[in-house]
């Protein structure tokens, strides 16, 4: 059966009305596999990312390299027709395109492999690093399996576990490549110091383990009261680690490696996850690239690792522990400001209270605008977020229901079930503040469909979901869509236009039958004209009117090949969304 009309593209955005010139889309399947897990022949070199070094690279001399190139804000370059992320070694779609239970993203990237069972220990260090804020040691469990132990420390314990494990299961579910991160209780007599360990001493040197070494660790962990231990454990994933990705340009030793990663969707995107969580040590020491093989081949897969400074982590100065997640470590923009304002410029951020549970520092949720969010220094990829990047976020964001919240925060099993219900009701908080932002100033509308009206009818309907309606940041008797459909050579012809207001049983899901007007694009080509002939290709714009303005509030074009009457359409392809 030959499709009536076939939608090849759905492209968000614009602002207000859409520009003058329009691509036209090959009449092709979108890309949904990116070609970047090709057999890469030679292992790619190791690479060592320093704190100090990327701070001041980013702060100072990153920017000033680019200050006489004029960068242009240009769009992603790794997004399908359908305007969405293909699956790729960074990427791998779930919540956004498939539907997970919330026992999935509880699992995350675990799956359904067993957790590390302090009841069969021993537990043997291989590894310790007994310095630095979040204190550890690696062991090898005795199914063979290594895991990355991690400590809260004294100064706020149970956050820093809790959040490593939650930010692990989110990003997960998101599409991010994690590690399997869990929170697990166990007694200090099954730590045992493996043959031929090593330690990190406080000059980053590796010298023999010795007991002093456990005992500087677990002296920072936090005990319940019958005496069990505390820790987040992160298993290996599979492959040899090489170090972390930066996001920034390409990797020269991986031929696979073709996207500028300033550029990818996906890392741009992730400024919106970070600032819903508030992981503001986003940086690229807290990524990892691994040698990998699967299916006959090798190539890398790159990994998102450790939150454990998320969900209100706090520094030793109480007034740079307020500025987390607000204003970078060295903010010349807001130095600048105070400086010309002689410091009485009003900052949100003063006006800060410690939570109830000091536990959670300043994490806060009716203050909270995510696209003022900034990490603790500037990240290449998140500086390039354009409106559609972080519309594709807030996309999958939507689709995290409470339900799926409450299981991955769960996961974090936090003693004290207050704290659990506190930090599951500050993240609804702020990802309300999220949706409210970001889909009543960008095209709210998604999960577009193509159907027939009734079995046998060759009319067609083309229906979509307003999240802004589903979320309730929207009036549902204000909101309104103006539509109009265009053709021709130039596609400025109008075929046809019209206006409705949302369905009030169901006012998120809306459904119009096409062809819209008087006439359909393929009355405009040649009787004999193939598919993709250009004379067939139409252009369905969609205004969202979301206040009682003239002008829309924002809008979404749907690009289309109409083959003309005929027996319906068949159900193919992905599911277009915008």
């Amino acid at each position: 059966m030959r499709t009536h009309t076939v939608i090849v593209a759905a492209l968000a955005l614009a602002a207000t009305a859409c520009a003058p010139q329009i691509r036209r889309f090959p009449l092709v399947e979108p890309v949904w596999q990116d070609a970047d897990r090709n057999d890469v022949p030679e292992e790619p070199s190791e690479y060592y990312s320093g704190l100090i070094g990327d701070a001041a690279d980013q702060t100072f001399f990153y920017p000033l390299a680019r200050v006489w190139t004029f960068p242009l804000a240009d769009d992603a370059a790794n997004v399908n027709a359908l305007d969405e992320v293909p699956d790729s070694a960074w990427f791998e779609n779930r919540i956004g395109q498939h539907d997970l239970s919330p026992e999935e993203a509880a699992h995350g990237a675990c799956g359904d492999a067993p957790p590390l069972d302090p009841s069969k220990g021993p537990w043997l260090v291989t590894g310790a690093k007994p310095n630095g804020a979040n204190p550890g040691f690696f062991v090898k469990a005795p199914d063979g399996q290594r895991y990355l132990l991690k400590f809260d420390g004294p100064k706020q314990p149970t956050r820093a576990t809790g959040a490593d494990v939650i930010g692990s299961k989110i990003y997960w579910l998101a599409g991010y490549y994690t590690p399997c991160n869990m929170v697990v209780y166990f007694p200090q007599e099954i730590i045992q110091v493996a043959e031929g360990a090593k330690a990190e001493n406080e000059y980053g040197e590796k010298v023999p383990m010795e007991p002093h070494h456990i005992d500087k660790v677990l002296e920072k962990a936090y005990r319940l009261k019958n005496g069990l231990l505390r820790a987040s454990a992160s298993r290996f994933v599979p492959g040899r680690p090489i170090g972390p990705f930066t996001y920034q340009d390409t990797r020269a030793d991986d031929p696979n490696d073709v996207i500028p990663h300033q550029d990818r969707r996906e890392l741009r995107a992730s400024q919106v996850l970070a600032a819903w969580i508030n992981h503001f040590d986003s940086r690229e020491q807290n990524t990892l690239d691994v040698w990998t093989k699967a299916e006959g081949r090798q190539f890398l897969l790159h990994y998102i690792i450790d939150w454990g400074d998320s969900l209100g982590g706090r520094w030793d100065v109480d007034g740079i522990s307020r500025r987390l997640g607000r204003s970078y470590y060295m903010d010349f923009e807001h130095v600048l400001v105070d400086l010309l304002t002689l410091g009485i410029y009003p900052r949100v951020w003063n006006k800060l209270e410690l939570n109830d549970y000091e536990l959670f520092g300043y994490l806060d949720g009716d203050t909270f605008t995510a696209s003022e969010w900034r990490g603790g220094y500037p990240n290449p990829a998140h500086d390039r977020m354009r409106p559609n990047d972080a519309l594709w976020m807030v996309r999958i964001l939507s689709r995290m229901t409470p339900a799926h919240i409450r299981a991955m925060v769960e996961e974090a099993k936090f003693p004290d079930s207050r704290h659990t219900e506190f930090i599951i009701q500050r993240l609804l908080e702020r990802r309300q503040r999220i949706l409210e932002e970001y889909l009543t100033q960008l095209a709210p509308l998604a999960e577009f469909t193509l159907a027939r009206r009734t079995p046998g009818d060759s009319r067609q309907s083309l229906c979509w979901e307003d999240l802004a309606l589903k979320h309730g940041v929207a009036s549902k008797t204000i909101t309104h869509y103006k539509l109009r459909m265009r053709g021709g050579e130039e596609l400025d012809q109008e075929l046809g236009w019209m206006q409705f207001w949302p369905d009030k049983d169901h006012p998120h899901r809306s459904c119009v039958a096409l062809p819209i007007g008087h006439k359909r694009p393929s009355a405009l080509a040649p009787a004999d004209a193939p598919d993709d002939h250009p004379l067939r290709y139409g252009v369905l714009d969609i205004f969202i009117h979301q206040t009682k303005s003239v002008r829309p509030s924002s809008s979404v074009q749907i690009h289309f090949y109409d083959l003309g009457p005929g027996a319906g359409l068949p159900a193919r392809g992905h599911p277009a969304t915008a």
